[in-house]
Formats: structure tokens, C-alpha cells, sequence
């Protein structure tokens, strides 16, 4: 007898099936018609979802005829009165079919689910999202209204069939049936995301990028939880008589799809913490059961708050009717005021006698987005720093040409930071015009403003010598482009206030790169110098200032040189004089000892050398140490020691006399 039997519908899957293979090939139509990135993503989530309805399908049709088989061979069973005549595995071929089918058939198929998984997430990401990704600011979803009306549809569809299946799973315990229910459910949700994306799309399209980018990064999710799954399995003991893991059901998918199975989940973990049936409660079962009719309500609530508008008193509001675009409906004053709810009509803010501000070329960055190695020094030319540098510099927008002041050159590569300051009249003013009459008479007033500056700006610096530009022509340069974008302005109703010139330099590129990115395959132009522009106007002033320096340092070196000379013939002469004088003093002391003693000489010519020597003499030894040896019968000797080679307190020894020593 069968242990354990599951209840299956054949019926319900099959009719899934049909439902995944219509809204596959109808998304598949609006991704083609729509060029959107969310709806090649949710394409691909259909592709997966058909191959799990698909193989339910069959494991639903093979159970079903193994329950059938089960149920007649019972029967045959209970009616027989003598041992059968085949083996239980030669009579139940249903059987043996569904052990095949889920030894063989479901992990092949969940390989091939990863394949299509992993091949989607390519193909979406190198040839959607990598180009829309180039191009984010000129972004743009074709067919809106088809694709609007063709996702609410498919999402209502697979929202209510998804529903009725995914519970009827759950209550009757249908598990063949829940992988499929949960993708329909699940994609019900991500058309409704799409249909958010085509509505939000009318007034900025670069959310379908970021979305389709966001819905990537699921698919992937999914591919890795499908290859650990296979991957699992492959370690997981096999029970005999226990119901095995469904491959193909995502749980991740189901966890989208049903987020009531995670209070479930929670209700676990918080009776198990607080000891008693914390999910038995009435507020948690409200919760479960209510949430997410809360959640939508707060949605909707959200929705209809957008049917009211404030205008700021320094504000005017235009009323834009999104079925028609950007055509003018009606201006709005001060106050309250109530509209459709978005996207069907939408409001545009303007502050009229404010002072606006807008750059053309390079915009310099603000303090706190100045690098660190970059502050509190002076910028160079070849480390140019600003907001979207690497971005403009391949459109081009960088640049600028200007006069060169030489017939036999044409033009010379500049970087400029023009920044343009204008108001908007709020009311009309004789011949000119404000707000009303001027401004809003335009769909983007702002871009044609930019346009004109840019215009104006490309316009006088090509007729301009850049040196001039660059040294004295700052403040001729902003009156002229002041007056020249203001009469090209004055239908718009603004007032040009300021145009200053500012941070003007060659840019730190080479002509080669520079050109060269502007050229066609084949046309490039290797004569040009590789040297960056900045570097080579800064070259000959460079050089200038080397030879400045080298000028410098030889004058200096020249200084030095004359210095030491100087010096010397100073020391010279100084010495010279100091033994001259020396010599002179001591001839002077000679001349006179000689003359001091010439009258005792003259009256005493033998006494007196004698006595000059003994004085001298006594002089002389005065301190010197004096040896007196008396012997019988010798003479006396005395010998004069002129050197210390001992101390004295060594050998002045006092002998004592006789009295002493009584």
C-alpha cells in the first residue's frame, strides 16, 4: 500500500502552463516593441518561470499516473486468492517512469534553468544595459501607453490566477503545484513594477535603467540559489519513505511571492524565545493577515496625495496634462491647488526674480568636493579637476576652439569655466517680456537657455586670440558676452545678470587623443603631437624661466667669486701690515735696550757684560731646580735642571731640622 499520497491537479498546472506560454510570448512582443531594459529582465523571469510550469506539468502527469497504478494494483491485490504471478517492478511501469524522471529529468532541467538563467543576465547586460548605461541622459521607452496597458494586464491575469493557485497549494497541500503558482504570483508583481517604470518613464526615463539594473541583480540571485540547490542535493541523504526537495521551486521566488511565509518563519522563533504561542495572538494574526492590505492602502494613499499641490509664495506652478505631453494647460498662482493624481498630470516649479546659475564648459567643484591633495595649493593646468571631467572630455563638451593669432594656424584647444547668472522676469515689462509671455511659451526653456550661452560662448571664443583671452581680455570678454546672450534672450523673458570668464587654460590633453576621438575608423591623424596642449603652451614659458634662473644662480656665483677675492687681497694686506708692525716694535724695543745701556757699557766695559749676564742669568734659573753636591775632597758641583720631568711637591722635601726633631 501507498504510505503517504499527494494530491495532485492536473488540471490547475496545465492551466499554468497555458498562462506562462500566452504571457511569455505577449512580453516577449512588448520587450521587442518597448526597447526596455525591465522588460527584457522580467522576460528573462518569464523564460525561467515556463520551463518550472513546464516541468511541473510532467511531474504532476507522472504522479498522477503513478497514484493510478498504485490504486489498481490494490485492487487487484485485495481481489486475488494466489501469489501473483509478476514482481512488484514489472507490473508498475508508471512508477519506474517517475523515478527516472526525477533521478534524471528534474536535475537536467534545473541545469538547463541555470543556462537560460545565466545567458539572460548576459545578453540583458552587454547588449541593453551597457548601451542604455552610455547613453542614461537620452534614455527613452518606445510604445509607453502599449506597454502600460499591455503590463497592467498581463500582472492582473497572473496576479488573481497566481493568488487562487498559490493558496490552493497551500491549503490542500498541492506541492507540484506551488513552484509554478509562486513565479506566477511573483511576475504579477514585477509587471506592476514595469507598469510603475512606463508610468514614471513619461516624465524621467532613467529609471527603467536602474530598475532593469536592480531586476538583474535578482536574476542572478535566483541562478546562484538554482546551482547551490543542485548542489546540495547532490550531498543530501537520501530517507527512504521522505518526501524530497522540489528542485525547481525557488524559494527565494516564494518568499517575494508569499511574504506572509515569513512571519510564519518568525512566528517560529518568537514562540520559541517568549515560551507561548506569540503567533496564536490576535495582533499577530492581524498582522499576517492584514499587513499587507495596509501596505497597499498606504500606496494608494501616497497615489492620491499627489492630486494635491502647494505653491510656495516665491513660486509658479505650470499645469502639464500628461496625456498631452508638454503642452500648457493652465499657470498656477500661490496656494493650494488640486490636479490628477501622477502620472496623469504633473506640475512644473518655477522661481521667478530668483537668481539662477548655470556653467558653460567645465563646472568647477564646490569646497567640500575639491580632493584633499588639491586644496590649499594652486591648481595646474595638467591636473585639471571639475564636475563630470572624464564625461565631458569624451563628448567633447570640454573643449573649446579659439583664435590663434597666427594666419599660419587655425585654431588652438581651450578648457573654460563660464558661469551664467539670469533671473526670470515675473511680469512684463514694457517691450520686454516676463514669465508668462516668455519663459513658458517654451517646453524646455532651460535647455534652449544653455544652448544660446553656449552658442554665444563657442561663437567669441573662435574669433578671439587666446592669448589675449588669457592675459587681458577677461573683463571685454564678459561685457561682450553679457550683451550678446541677452539679445538673443530677451523673447524668453530673462535678465542676464552676470557672465564671468573664469579658469581659462590649454587642456591636459594631447592633440592626438583629442582629435583622433572625433575621427572615423581609418581617418586618424598620427601627425599630431602626443605632448599635451598645457604642456607645450607651458614649455617656452618654462624655458623663460629656466633661463632666468640659470641667469640668477651665475650672477650669484659671479657675486661669490668677487666676495672671495676680496677677502683674500684684504687678508693679505692685513697680514702684511701686522708683521710689518711687529717687526717695526721690535726693532724700536732693540734700538732702545741698546741705547739704555751704552753709558754703563762705555764707563764699565769689563764689569758690565758680566753683570748683564748674571742678572740675566739669575733671571733665567730663578725657578729651575738647583742640585748642590759637596763632597771631602772635591770640589763643588751644581747642577741646573731646566726641564720637569717630576713634580715638585715630590721632591721639594723638607729636612727637618735638629730641634724638630727633639
Amino acid at each position: 500500500m501507498v504510505k503517504t499520497t499527494d494530491k495532485i491537479e492536473v488540471r490547475g498546472g496545465f492551466l499554468n502552463w497555458i498562462i506562462m506560454l500566452v504571457c511569455s510570448a505577449s512580453y516577449g512582443v512588448l520587450s521587442l516593441v518597448t526597447g526596455s531594459i525591465t522588460a527584457f529582465a522580467v522576460w528573462a523571469f518569464m523564460g525561467v518561470a515556463f520551463i518550472v510550469a513546464t516541468i511541473s506539468l510532467l511531474h504532476m502527469y507522472l504522479k498522477s499516473r503513478e497514484q493510478l497504478e498504485a490504486r489498481e494494483l490494490e485492487e487487484i491485490q485485495a481481489g486475488a486468492t494466489a501469489e501473483a504471478l509478476f514482481e512488484e517492478g514489472q507490473v508498475l511501469p508508471a512508477k519506474r517512469s517517475c523515478e527516472q524522471f526525477e533521478t534524471w529529468g528534474i536535475p537536467i532541467a534545473t541545469v538547463v534553468m541555470f543556462v537560460l538563467q545565466v545567458v539572460s543576465f548576459l545578453y540583458v547586460y552587454f547588449s541593453r544595459f551597457m548601451p542604455a548605461r552610455e547613453t542614461i541622459d537620452s534614455w527613452m521607452v518606445n510604445g509607453k501607453y502599449v506597454a502600460l496597458f499591455g503590463a497592467a494586464l498581463i500582472g492582473l491575469i497572473m496576479f488573481l490566477r497566481g493568488q487562487y493557485a498559490s493558496n490552493l497549494a497551500r491549503i490542500e497541500k498541492q506541492r507540484f503545484l506551488q513552484p509554478a503558482s509562486d513565479y506566477i504570483l511573483f511576475l504579477a508583481y514585477l509587471n506592476f513594477v514595469w507598469a510603475a517604470v512606463v508610468a514614471v518613464s513619461f516624465k524621467n526615463a532613467k529609471v527603467d535603467v536602474y530598475v532593469g539594473g536592480a531586476l538583474m541583480v535578482l536574476l542572478a540571485l535566483t541562478a546562484i540559489e538554482y546551482l547551490l540547490s543542485a548542489i546540495l542535493e547532490i550531498f543530501r541523504p537520501k530517507v527512504a519513505g521522505k518526501q524530497k526537495r522540489l528542485l525547481y521551486q525557488s524559494r527565494m521566488v516564494g518568499l517575494v511571492a508569499k511574504p506572509e511565509n515569513l512571519f510564519t518563519s518568525v512566528g517560529h522563533v518568537l514562540d520559541y524565545q517568549f515560551g507561548f504561542k506569540v503567533s496564536q495572538t490576535s495582533g499577530y494574526q492581524f498582522l499576517r493577515e492584514r499587513l499587507g492590505i495596509v501596505i497597499g492602502l498606504q500606496i494608494i494613499v501616497l497615489w492620491l496625495s499627489t492630486t494635491v499641490v502647494v505653491v510656495e509664495p516665491s513660486e509658479r506652478g505650470r499645469l502639464v496634462d500628461g496625456s498631452r505631453g508638454e503642452e500648457q494647460t493652465s499657470l498656477l498662482e500661490p496656494g493650494f491647488h488640486l490636479k490628477l493624481p501622477w502620472p496623469f498630470a504633473s506640475v512644473e516649479k518655477f522661481n521667478p526674480d530668483q537668481v539662477h546659475t548655470f556653467h558653460v564648459g567645465l563646472e568647477p567643484l564646490s569646497e567640500d568636493e575639491i580632493p584633499p591633495q588639491f586644496r590649499d595649493r594652486p591648481g595646474l593646468w595638467l591636473e585639471p579637476n571639475g564636475k563630470d571631467y572624464d564625461s565631458k572630455k569624451k563628448t567633447g563638451e570640454l573643449f573649446f576652439l579659439v583664435g590663434s593669432g597666427d594666419e599660419t594656424v587655425e585654431a588652438n584647444l581651450m578648457v573654460a569655466s563660464v558661469p551664467v547668472q539670469y533671473r526670470i522676469r515675473s511680469e512684463k515689462e514694457g517691450d520686454i517680456k516676463g514669465l508668462k509671455s516668455g519663459w513658458l511659451r517654451y517646453s524646455q526653456p532651460e535647455e534652449l537657455l544653455k544652448n544660446i550661452a553656449t552658442g554665444e560662448v563657442v561663437n567669441y571664443f573662435l574669433n578671439h586670440d587666446f592669448e589675449d583671452l588669457l592675459i587681458k581680455g577677461r573683463k571685454t570678454a564678459q561685457e561682450a558676452l553679457k550683451n550678446s546672450i541677452q539679445e538673443k534672450v530677451n523673447d524668453m523673458g530673462v535678465e542676464i545678470l552676470f557672465v564671468g570668464v573664469a579658469n581659462l587654460r590649454p587642456p591636459a590633453e594631447s592633440p592626438e587623443n583629442v582629435i583622433e576621438r572625433g575621427s572615423g575608423p581609418g581617418e586618424e591623424n598620427h601627425g599630431f603631437s602626443p605632448v599635451p596642449v598645457a604642456a607645450a603652451f607651458e614649455k617656452p614659458i618654462a624655458d623663460g624661466l629656466f633661463s632666468q634662473l640659470d641667469e640668477f644662480e651665475a650672477g650669484q656665483e659671479k657675486m661669490r667669486l668677487d666676495a672671495e677675492r676680496t677677502n683674500e687681497v684684504g687678508l693679505i694686506e692685513y697680514d702684511a701690515k701686522v708683521t710689518s708692525e711687529l717687526l717695526r716694535m721690535e726693532a724700536k724695543a732693540r734700538s732702545q735696550r741698546q741705547t739704555g745701556s751704552q753709558k754703563p757699557f762705555n764707563e764699565a766695559s769689563n764689569v758690565y757684560p758680566l753683570w748683564l749676564y748674571l742678572t740675566t742669568f739669575e733671571r733665567a734659573v730663578e725657578h729651575a731646580r738647583k742640585f748642590v753636591i759637596a763632597s771631602q775632597n772635591h770640589d763643588v758641583e751644581v747642577d741646573l735642571d731646566l726641564h720637569e720631568a717630576i713634580r715638585r711637591d715630590m721632591t721639594d722635601i723638607k729636612v727637618p731640622s735638629a730641634n724638630n726633631k727633639k
